[in-house]
């Protein structure tokens, strides 16, 4: 059984580099340096698995990193990162195999986690599959592979790229889980993401008082004037990453001896955090960071000489408790408003219109509008996103609408009129990237099938570290379990999936409960009864597994959805569905009422008979290098199209009528283009020639 399953987990991650390294060099000003990172990376690793000793000090290294990848998934920052979790699932499995063997898990977590990820698996069957599988035959790779992780939320794409994402997350958390040292190689990786975090903070404070200048690296037209966002695109990731990964500076402090060097940094990290968490001026950020601070002050307090010791509640340790806290929020708001903020009021930058600007005036208007928002409760239009969600999930309430589905969803149901999404949502065209609540999210992906087994591994991880901690003394568990905690607080805010850094976060804390095993004390102590419930919550899981990949089989495509509200497919262009090798319309790209085909493409026609079609060229060029659209049909070439003008031109075509059989148009262009190099917008796809049909 390890051994089969040994053998998947390398073709899984194999299958991955491959494909990752063959689909990301599509950056040509960033090729070079991708090239000399991943060189590094490379060199770094075969270091590691010839001298496993130094395991601890890559994986440190690895979590300082994390900090540079605080962007969308469909971002160059991400395809890096997802690329560089692969790179070192991989150097950990290699290692794990010449440790001699495979380190039991918890059976248990690891069932949940496993049945969770197949459930979503399975899901993927609720997409157009065929489609998608004949899109890929045609773009060939890598581009392949390349549009499907550039894929945006709004299409069908997005998903099958995030199940990817969500095996390859819970594959480096399993072979974590089961590295050699487990203590010391988790302690030195969970410090060196904490220093990153408080890095991170501390060059965004650079950047926000223009000591130095991060916006070539975060895009900045598209961040929040006024605002700290660091190496971060958006102000909110920035905060669900320092929330998450604050609790991490507890592992700075398990050792026995805490001298007055050491108390002193552990104050200066928190104040600048705290800090850089006021600049960014998210809400929740605000409001969930004194609970976390709560937390790590109570746990300096109460471990002694490296052992949790017994809470006593003496008036010395609440007096130091009480005062500890305000203390830290107080000393980092008196130097935010009071000593930095009227520094950078001296730096005025000269605005278009001719008036003098300065960042301190743009920032106390921003911060001013979120104490105002948050002083009447108002839900910055959150309550609307969660209304989105809701509706979508009515859909399918029980097994979800496929994992991370939302906006492809919300986008097919708004042109519904009796949809559950466009009945309740009214007439607003807005549709949101996701629901911006983790638990939503979750739902709408997997319905309460899904919900419920998030939930499960949830419960079941603060359980079994909380049993650890008091059983073995393993005080990085309260780390891990207070990371876990506000996880989950600030994601009740946002859609933590959308950030594949942040998602990956939780994976961690997953992978690091799965480590402790099932036979551990905190198991024993009350064996038979737990067991027996454990046993039937574990095929219980199964079943419920079982029962969604029918559930999604008998609703193939989608088509229980199609057939509900009188579709032909299930989808917005009720056309689609006739086009292989065509890329989907997009929000973001716009080139006319046309689809767009890369080197080749296919029109299929049911049944046969007179087809017309508009075809358009775009390529430059065309009057030194005219552009040839061939047309085939069952191998034999029924048009020639020369394109010197970008004018376009109507064909008709007589197919033999064939009922019950789709005839196939196959296109190739002699060249396609880029309007990334040639116009220098984002559009980095190669286009071959766009049609309508008629």
């Amino acid at each position: 059984m390890f051994r089969g399953f040994n053998l998947a987990t390398i073709a899984f991650l194999a299958a991955n580099l491959i494909i990752r390294f063959g689909s990301i060099f599509n950056y040509e000003p960033y090729n070079g340096y991708l090239a000399v990172f991943f060189a590094v990376i490379l060199i770094g690793s075969i270091a590691v698995i010839l001298h496993p000793d130094f395991l601890k000090f890559y994986l440190a290294v690895f979590g300082f990193s994390f900090f540079l990848f605080g962007f969308g998934s469909i971002d160059i920052h991400s395809r890096v990162f997802e690329l560089l979790v692969t790179c070192v699932a991989t150097v950990l499995f290699l290692v794990n195999r010449r440790n001699g063997g495979d380190v039991r898990l918890n059976k248990y977590m690891a069932t949940f986690l496993w049945c969770y990820v197949l459930l979503s698996c399975f899901s993927l069957l609720l997409l157009p599959i065929r489609h998608i599988a004949k899109d890929l035959w045609f773009f060939g790779f890598p581009d392949a592979f390349f549009y499907l992780f550039i894929g945006p939320a709004y299409g069908f794409y997005y998903p099958v790229a995030m199940v990817i994402q969500l095996a390859l997350f819970t594959v480096f958390a399993v072979q974590l889980g089961s590295v050699p040292d487990r203590a010391r190689t988790w302690n030195y990786m969970l410090l060196g993401i904490f220093l990153g975090a408080v890095f991170c903070a501390f060059i965004g404070l650079l950047d926000f008082y223009r000591v130095i200048n991060l916006a070539w690296f975060r895009f900045e037209q598209t961040v929040t004037p006024g605002v700290l966002h660091s190496t971060f695109q958006n102000r909110n990731c920035f905060a669900e990453y320092v929330l998450t990964v604050t609790p991490f500076v507890l592992i700075g402090f398990l050792g026995k001896k805490r001298g007055l060097f050491l108390r002193l940094s552990l104050f200066a990290c928190l104040i600048i955090l705290e800090t850089a968490l006021i600049l960014a001026g998210g809400r929740a950020g605000w409001l969930a960071y004194p609970l976390i601070l709560f937390f790590c002050w109570l746990f300096f307090y109460f471990v002694k000489d490296g052992r949790l010791t017994k809470v006593q509640l003496r008036f010395s340790n609440i007096l130091k408790l009480i005062i500890s806290i305000p203390l830290t929020i107080i000393i980092s708001v008196i130097l935010t408003f009071y000593v930095l903020l009227p520094i950078s009021s001296t730096i005025e930058n000269e605005s278009p219109t001719g008036k003098k600007t300065s960042n301190y005036s743009v920032t106390i208007g921003q911060l001013k509008s979120q104490l105002e928002k948050t002083e009447r409760l108002d839900s910055g239009g959150r309550d609307v996103t969660a209304r989105q969600g809701l509706n979508v999930a009515r859909e399918s309430p029980v097994f979800g609408m496929g994992y991370e589905t939302f906006q492809w969803h919300a986008n097919i149901l708004y042109n519904i009129s009796e949809s559950y999404f466009r009945r309740f949502y009214g007439n607003s065209p807005f549709i949101h990237d996701s629901p911006h609540n983790v638990f939503l999210s979750i739902f709408v992906s997997g319905g309460l099938a899904g919900l419920c087994l998030w939930l499960l591994i949830l419960g079941y991880s603060i359980y079994v570290l909380h049993k650890n901690l008091i059983a073995e003394n393993r005080l990085a568990n309260i780390a891990i379990i207070l990371s876990i905690v506000s996880f989950h607080i600030y994601g009740m805010f946002q859609t933590m999936q959308y950030i594949p850094m942040i998602w990956f976060l939780i994976f961690l804390n997953l992978g690091y409960v799965a480590a402790i095993g099932h036979g551990s004390a905190p198991i024993r102590s009350d064996r038979s009864r737990l067991e027996r419930f454990l046993d039937i919550t574990r095929k219980a899981s199964f079943i419920l597994v079982l029962a969604g990949l029918v559930f999604y089989a008998m609703n193939f495509e989608s088509r229980g959805l199609a057939k509900r509200y009188g579709l032909d497919v299930y989808s917005s262009d009720q056309t689609g569905d006739r086009l292989a090798g065509f890329f989907q319309p997009s929000k973001r790209w716009n080139y006319g009422d046309y689809r767009w085909s890369g080197k080749e493409g296919a029109i299929y026609v049911s049944g046969g008979g007179k087809v017309e079609i508009e075809f358009l060229c775009r390529t430059p060029g065309l009057e030194i290098e005219p552009v040839v659209v061939s047309v085939f049909n069952d191998g034999r070439m029924l048009d020639e199209i020369i394109f010197a003008t970008p004018k376009p031109l109507r064909r008709s075509y007589s197919l033999p009528v064939t009922p019950d059989k789709d005839h196939a148009l196959i296109l190739k262009v002699s060249r396609t283009w880029n309007p990334h190099k040639e116009l220098n917008n984002f559009d980095r796809r190669n286009l071959g020639i766009g049609i309508k049909l008629l």
